[in-house]
């Protein structure tokens, strides 16, 4: 282990040099110090990192969203990450395992269980179900290669509806956290995490193998449910990919126009978020849910006449719709 590269990260500079004694203690020599998330991510783009204890509070950007940004990029999708702190609670816990957080370390610090941790992750050993889900996913792309694609779409169909799948083990996470078995929780959580990239890349090829064999609608619906997986994780770089490839295969999906819409929300580009919410009338003007989803679009925006105004068309459009009375309620009221 005496290759592998630690980066820690905090922005209080006595628990750092604490964190840094604790590590070389433990027998780890090759060590970087990083005061603060922003500095860390720039120490990642330039050196290659086998795994980062961050401290979950920090004043700029917390460890939580590093590890989110991590996770989103290819590259260091599976580099162990640790999160610190003094006391973790049952929210911490679960944000940390949303996101795919290796384990947990309490301070102070516990080193057998540390090294014990950390040299596991280092190894990276293949839990039985994510190396049997891998090995269909690859047997899956051999299929596309030899153009077998009915036998691609069997791998991949069974692969995403077998028992052992993100949800179970996301469940089991929210259990084990209940009950306050904290590491068991970050396990499963883990689990869940890793079949997730999994399942989205599955149902991501289903859909060019569909649009391979000119069933578009196919194609669009296995592309759609793999944007959905990427944009419910944030990794929303490779959600707008697939929905763009969507749009270039001819489609003028409500779904897709609509998905972008919430995607470029999620960015924060409103301007480009309305487009295509607008775009998505333009195919279905009749759908009370995009009319809800610009309403909302607006309140962001700080525009609230404009916000009630698609409230109410969403109304017209359904008038059961209760999510949208509520927001008009709330506009009236002055509490949004």
């Amino acid at each position: 282990m005496d290759d592998k590269q630690i980066l820690l990260v905090d922005d209080d500079k006595n628990r750092l040099n604490q964190l840094d004694k604790v590590i070389r203690t433990l027998g780890f020599k090759q060590v970087l110090l990083t005061d603060g998330a922003d500095n860390a991510w720039v120490v990642m783009k330039n050196k290659k990192i086998d795994c980062i204890i961050c401290a979950y509070e920090m004043k700029e950007m917390s460890g939580p969203a590093l590890l989110k940004i991590i996770r989103q990029e290819d590259t260091s999708s599976d580099i162990p990450f640790f999160l610190t702190d003094k006391a973790f609670t049952k929210i911490k816990v679960i944000k940390a395992g949303q996101i795919g957080v290796t384990g947990l370390f309490v301070i102070p610090y516990d080193g057998k269980v540390m090294s014990r941790k950390i040299v596991l992750a280092l190894e990276n050993p293949k839990e039985p179900v994510v190396q049997k889900t891998q090995e269909a996913f690859d047997h899956g792309l051999q299929l596309i290669e030899k153009k077998e694609y009915g036998k691609a779409l069997e791998i991949f169909s069974t692969l995403v509806k077998q028992k052992d799948n993100p949800e179970y083990y996301f469940n089991i996470g929210y259990i084990k956290t209940s009950q306050g078995k904290h590491g068991e929780a970050i396990e499963a959580f883990s689990m869940a995490t890793r079949l997730d990239r999994l399942f989205a890349k599955a149902y991501e090829e289903m859909g060019r193998v569909y649009k391979l064999m000119g069933d578009l609608v196919k194609a669009e619906e296995y592309m759609q449910l793999a944007a959905e997986i990427y944009m419910d994780t944030d990794k929303i770089g490779s959600a707008e990919e697939i929905l763009n490839e969507i749009l270039e295969s001819g489609m003028n999906s409500l779904n897709v126009f609509n998905s972008l819409g919430v995607l470029y929300r999620k960015k924060g580009d409103s301007n480009a978020a309305l487009t295509q919410y607008k775009k998505a009338l333009k195919v279905h003007p009749d759908e009370p849910y995009i009319y809800y989803n610009i309403g909302r679009l607006y309140l962001d925006m700080k525009e609230t006449t404009e916000a009630k105004h698609s409230f109410q068309q969403a109304l017209e459009k359904d008038p059961g719709f209760k999510e949208a009375k509520q927001v008009i309620k709330a506009i009236d009221l002055g509490v949004v």
